[in-house]
């Protein structure tokens, strides 16, 4: 846009680009790897700060997630549990809203993880506010999508601060072999290793409607890199993600992050005592009865 002056001048909807599209985007190390991720929650917690989460691919993140065998006093063995390392992220800082000059480096824990999925969630070491966080595409209106809308993809390819490419959404219900169930959605966004866990919104709205992971191969294995034939995990296998690891404060508000920390606890404990009454049932020993000030009293995802 030309103002009256003669001069070029930016038009409002690059401005929304960069705080809705671009800055959501971060870049994430891992041991030896390098990709993308999302923030998509940023809201005040109980000890006067903010709770910040960020999504990714878990194979950006594998190297971190290591087993070891540790003793359960409860199961009276060895059990495997996980080890899991520190993912850094990196948020970028920009001048003029368009030239990135330097960023901030923050460390994260894993909270959850699927590595079948392929999906990873972040909680921030951080206790300020996060200002730019993705706008989740809704969770009932896939029904509304339709091949040929218009797509943005954006992730750290290369290593790169993030990067924007266009394209189209293609095709819907995409099992690459991935396992069963496993659906993904083929857009033209072009991308590239270290996009992984990066995000695509829909052009028209800015709402992100998945998480881009793997692109076309031709030849086999050792081929070429087809950059713009891209596989994204849509955002209805995201929600179940959230949802099966109690993570639901982050599209529902009927929810709370300490009920949901509450919740995975006790379903921890539930499937913790079902493998002591199997093995127990097994070995033929009769567990004693707990008594009433032991039992499971939890009511609800409430506080």
């Amino acid at each position: 846009m030309v103002s009256k002056e003669g001069k070029l001048t930016a038009k409002p909807i690059y401005d929304r680009i960069h705080s809705e599209v671009v800055r959501p985007v971060v870049r994430i190390t891992s041991g030896r790897a390098t990709g993308s991720g999302t923030v998509i929650y940023c809201k005040p917690d109980d000890e006067d700060g903010f709770s910040t989460y960020v999504l990714t691919n878990e194979h950006v993140v594998d190297d971190l997630i290591k087993f070891t065998k540790k003793w359960s006093p409860l199961l009276r063995r060895n059990v495997d549990t996980d080890d899991l390392g520190v993912p850094t992220v990196e948020f970028f800082e920009y001048k003029w809203k368009s030239r990135s000059e330097g960023g901030t480096n923050v460390q994260s824990d894993i909270v959850g993880y699927d590595k079948d999925a392929d999906l990873a969630l972040l909680r921030l070491r951080l206790s300020r506010q996060i200002d730019n966080v993705a706008k989740l595409y809704g969770r009932d209106k896939e029904k509304d999508l339709r091949v040929g809308m218009p797509v943005l993809a954006v992730g750290s390819g290369l290593g790169q601060p993030p990067l924007m490419t266009y394209g189209r959404l293609s095709q819907f219900g995409q099992d690459i072999g991935e396992g069963a169930g496993q659906e993904f959605w083929l857009n033209t966004a072009p991308a590239i290793f270290g996009n992984s866990g990066g995000a695509l919104f829909l052009e028209e709205t800015f709402e992100f409607i998945g998480i881009p992971s793997r692109i076309g191969v031709s030849g086999g294995m050792f081929g070429q890199a087809v950059t713009h034939l891209q596989w994204a995990i849509p955002i209805t296998r995201i929600y179940k993600f959230l949802e099966d690891n109690r993570f639901r404060f982050i599209y529902d508000d009927s929810f709370t992050e300490k009920g949901e920390e509450k919740e995975r606890a006790r379903l921890r404990k539930g499937a913790e005592q079902t493998v002591k009454k199997e093995e127990d049932n097994e070995s033929g020993v009769t567990p004693p009865a707990a008594p009433p000030d032991e039992e499971d009293t939890y009511s609800g995802n409430s506080e």
